[in-house]
């Protein structure tokens, strides 16, 4: 798949969902005044989670494709460094941390990395040689 495809389906579109949950999920009191969440009754799980794991699967998409076709030790190295960058993003908010939200960010990095890295070309045997 070339880097186009990747960046708009594993990039641009988790940013879009994630964005758009805030409106359907959410209420957006502090922008526009008083605005009802479209699905107020949201499982508590995809409310509060769903943004932080789609912004994590376009970082881990991002990574992706702009190694894809390199050495898999550079992608398993750069998926693992932008996992690290999720976490640090997530730690930093000390009065809003949340732990699922911790795992679900860099969990989503590090699957968007390995999906779209191909399950053979990111074996650790194949970047030994």
């Amino acid at each position: 798949m070339p880097r186009f495809r990747i960046a708009l389906l594993h990039v641009v579109l988790p940013l879009v969902l994630g964005s758009a949950s805030y409106i359907v999920l959410r209420t957006w009191a502090p922008l526009i005044g008083v605005h009802a969440a479209l699905w107020p009754h949201a499982p508590a799980l995809v409310r509060d989670h769903f943004a932080d794991a789609a912004w994590g699967w376009a970082l881990g998409g991002f990574v992706a494709a702009m190694w894809v076709g390199e050495s898999p030790k550079h992608r398993i190295v750069w998926t693992l460094a932008a996992a690290v960058v999720a976490a640090c993003f997530e730690l930093m908010q000390w009065r809003a941390f949340d732990a699922v939200d911790l795992v679900v960010q860099t969990s989503a990095v590090i699957v968007a990395g390995v999906m779209i890295g191909g399950k053979k070309r990111w074996t650790l045997e194949n970047a030994a040689h």
